[in-house]
């Protein structure tokens, strides 16, 4: 539901109908967000599309298995690949903790630690 509303409100904001964006795939340099220092910046200037993220359709958020598929492959790939910084986020005590908790292509990005500890002043992508 709150997924939903917030694709109406970004759709509204730049002029498009919901069931055009669930239906169609938009080019990446049009996608909410963009040019806001979002995490879609960074996946347009790797020359990503919607559909490599967005394979159901852009109304859906990508699974964890899809962002591991760039991003590590696996969560202890991953893991491993962030265990330089202290506290390792993807090395929660929660487990392997959905992707999109903290990482949002197209708005800003949160520190879901800090909800609990206070003293966690990581900077999430």
């Amino acid at each position: 539901m709150k997924r939903r509303l917030l694709i109406s409100i970004i759709c509204a904001l730049i002029g498009l109908s919901q069931a055009a964006v669930s239906n169609a795939q938009p080019a990446a340099s049009s996608a909410p967000g963009t040019g806001h220092g979002f995490l879609i910046d960074k996946h347009i200037a790797a020359a990503l599309t919607c559909a490599k993220c967005h394979t159901e359709s852009t109304a859906k958020a990508p699974d964890m298995p899809t962002c591991l598929s760039c991003h590590g492959n696996t969560y202890a790939q991953l893991a491993t690949t962030t265990g330089k910084d202290q506290p390792n986020p993807h090395g929660s005590h929660r487990g392997e903790v959905p992707c999109a908790e903290c990482h949002h292509v197209h708005m800003a990005s949160v520190n879901m630690c800090t909800k609990c500890h206070a003293n966690f002043d990581m900077k999430v992508p």
